[in-house]
């Protein structure tokens, strides 16, 4: 029952979008200038999804910085 558990948040924090570091790969910069952005409102913002947990939106993030959700499947 615990690997059930572990596999269900970890199916629902797929669904919850990217990470910081997703993010910062596909946009090839540090995550720490995804953070800036955030906070300077440039580009998606993100979204917690727990007390310490953020992630954006894989759409707009790739619509953002203009690449083909088709060609960006990680």
């Amino acid at each position: 029952m615990e690997n059930e558990s572990a596999d269900v948040r970890h199916l629902s924090e797929r669904n919850a979008g990217i990470t910081r570091r997703e993010y910062a790969t596909l946009a090839r910069v540090h995550p720490d200038t995804v953070k800036r952005w955030a906070r300077l409102g440039i580009g998606p913002q993100p979204h917690k999804v727990g007390p310490r947990l953020v992630r954006y939106d894989r759409g707009e993030v790739l619509e953002y910085l203009n690449i083909s959700q088709a060609g960006a499947s990680a």
